[in-house]
């Protein structure tokens, strides 16, 4: 019987996607060697569009509806435990560090999954100030955000790279690189997950061949680094981001409260207090 070897494609705007380019790079593991697509220019620029849709489509929702899409992804890695483990011992885990990791992946999305409708409670607040007035900071997302996960070989760090941003309401790009079959297979999960099309995005590549296009997109909001990039591609995302004037972010917090801040902005609201 002829085996039919699994092709894994970019996940944009809810559907499996080649590069437009027709690249691919290679990734050898243990016992196999992908061909991952090959994130080209125009790759990015669709996945902004897409995203940019994705961003109306996810703030929508209810935060009760939020809420229950992302507890349907920790639902969905249960349910393909085994497939995972397989794959993580593939990149060299032992069977229990790759069910471990599982395991903190799963209660990483039921955490974020429950902060979905408590976060600006958390993170607002009623200022003091002289007169009848209320003074009010009100949190609202940043928008279109491009993340960078890390290159640890870790389903854990992987969904820390974009649930943050995602919890508070901002649409995400997902770029990875080394780590790549770890995230487009969790694509396959989060597309049956109820996402919006365009509110997760997930592509690979080299990051280096598109580190001038995140910087200088006008529409990509928020570009944050959870790698431990060269001196060279900070210099220019950050050179380009501020032409484009756009947030970027360097290795934040990735647990806890504080993950979450980077991906919000303030806004001071008035009102009288009447009698």
């Amino acid at each position: 019987m002829t085996e039919v070897k699994k092709t894994y494609k970019h996940y944009v705007d809810g559907k499996f996607v080649r590069s437009e380019s027709g690249k691919v790079y290679a990734i050898d593991l243990k016992n196999e060697k992908y061909e991952i697509p090959l994130t080209s220019k125009k790759d990015l620029r669709d996945a902004v569009t897409s995203s940019k849709a994705g961003f109306i489509k996810w703030n929508s929702l209810t935060m009760y509806n939020k809420s229950q899409i992302l507890y349907r992804l920790s639902e969905m890695i249960e349910g393909n435990k085994e497939s995972y483990i397989i794959l993580l011992q593939d990149h060299g885990l032992s069977k229990n560090e790759a069910k471990n990791d599982i395991e903190n992946s799963i209660n990483t999305i039921i955490w974020y999954a429950g902060l979905v409708d408590k976060w600006e409670q958390l993170t607002g607040n009623l200022n003091p100030v002289a007169g009848e007035y209320f003074n009010i900071s009100h949190q609202e997302p940043i928008g279109v955000t491009f993340t960078l996960n890390s290159n640890s070989i870790s389903l854990d760090d992987l969904v820390k790279s974009f649930l943050p941003a995602l919890t508070v309401g901002c649409s995400v790009i997902n770029f990875s690189e080394k780590n790549a079959v770890i995230a487009l297979k969790l694509s396959e999960d989060i597309n049956n997950s109820d996402f919006p099309a365009g509110s997760l995005n997930i592509i690979a590549g080299k990051f280096e061949n598109i580190v001038e296009d995140v910087g200088g997109h006008v529409e990509i909001k928020h570009a944050v680094i959870y790698d431990d990039i060269s001196k060279e591609s900070k210099t220019i995302i950050g050179e380009k981001g501020s032409e484009s004037v756009k947030r970027i972010s360097f290795q934040p917090p990735t647990s806890g409260l504080s993950s979450i801040l980077p991906f919000i902005e303030t806004k001071t609201v008035w009102h009288p207090k009447g009698k």
